[in-house]
């Protein structure tokens, strides 16, 4: 198994902290992002030498700081005009050789037992999705529902529609955090859509219910996609223990609520 952290982004809403280093390295409680999520997955057994960053914007800077860990590198080099799945299909040869992706957002925080609920994941498709997102949003904006995004499921917890905008809360069973695996014939069936994708963009074609191309497109883009193509992606549920760092609300949340 390897684990892939995209972090390309500039993390715009966090000038000037991300002025002279990528969001990642944003510090909470004294902590970059990078390193506590290093941490967590050191403490759940990951080795450095499994870990791929998708890097970008001042990367010399994360690698420096990050040098001789035994992390390997790439580096999204069209990072100001990308997204999050043109910067996972960065690493497309190296997910060739895997049957086993765990894929992370590189501006969250969790704890271990968040990280150990993907580890133990047995289905082709494994996304994490936090129950408890309700309370938390309305810490983060005014109106849960002005950032929050339709994630719903079936009774088999298969998701059937993610990342959609909405003015219904019944839409919202539950929320994406940015944490997921694919194994087997989901790795395969990933890399498939996210190529198809490119193929449907260079054609001007839509991409199922997004009217953003291929790379624009948010990794909940791909996901629906791939719902759309009959696949079952497993919603694996978590009640809290994680913070996403987006905004400078969001990093206040985060640092009155870690210990």
């Amino acid at each position: 198994m390897k684990v892939i952290i995209l972090a390309a982004g500039q993390g715009t809403r966090l000038r000037p902290l991300t002025d002279n280093c990528p969001k990642c390295m944003v510090e909470v409680k004294g902590k970059s992002i990078i390193e506590r999520q290093l941490d967590t997955m050191y403490g759940c057994g990951i080795k450095p030498e499994d870990i791929i960053i998708i890097c970008g914007y001042r990367n010399d800077v994360l690698q420096e700081k990050l040098k001789g860990s035994g992390i390997h590198f790439v580096v999204n080099k069209e990072f100001e005009t990308t997204n999050m799945v043109y910067s996972l299909m960065c690493a497309e040869k190296l997910m060739e050789e895997e049957r086993d992706i765990v894929v992370s957002y590189g501006d969250i925080i969790y704890e271990e037992a968040v990280l150990n609920k993907i580890l133990a994941a047995q289905d082709d498709f494994s996304i994490i999705v936090d129950d408890g997102w309700q309370e938390y949003w309305s810490e983060r904006c005014e109106n849960p529902l002005d950032d929050a995004e339709t994630l719903m499921f079936d009774e088999k917890s298969c998701l059937t529609e993610i990342g959609q905008k909405t003015t219904d809360l019944k839409k919202v069973q539950s929320q994406y955090i940015g944490l997921m695996r694919f194994q087997g014939q989901g790795l395969k069936a990933v890399l498939d859509i996210s190529r198809k994708a490119k193929e449907r963009s260079e054609k001007g074609l839509a991409l199922w219910r997004t009217s953003r191309n291929y790379y624009k497109m948010y990794m909940t883009d791909l996901l629906q996609g791939l719902i759309d193509e009959g696949y079952c992606l497993r919603a694996v549920h978590i009640h809290r223990g994680w913070f996403e760092i987006d905004n400078y609300n969001d990093l206040t949340v985060a640092e009155s609520r870690m210990d």
